[in-house]
């Protein structure tokens, strides 16, 4: 069964697909120019509940916090 979750909860190591984000027009625009667009497979590289997460996505590697990877949904793979 696939889950639907925000990538802020999505352990190291595993990938999974953006579903949906949830922000204004700034955020989605910052996160369109990362590569965060629904569709896209993300694999997490380093997360930690308190600082930043490292992500690859479409064969680079970001980083972003937890305040955007809790608007990111995300359904496992």
């Amino acid at each position: 069964m696939v889950n639907k979750m925000s990538l802020s909860e999505i352990e190291l190591g595993k990938s999974a697909i953006v579903e949906s984000i949830i922000g204004g027009k700034n955020l989605r625009q910052k996160l369109v120019n990362l590569g965060l667009i629904p569709g896209a497979e993300v694999r997490v590289i380093r997360a930690n509940r308190l600082g930043p997460m490292v992500l690859s996505v479409q064969g680079s590697q970001i980083m972003i916090g937890q305040g955007m990877a809790k608007r990111i949904y995300v359904k496992g793979k």
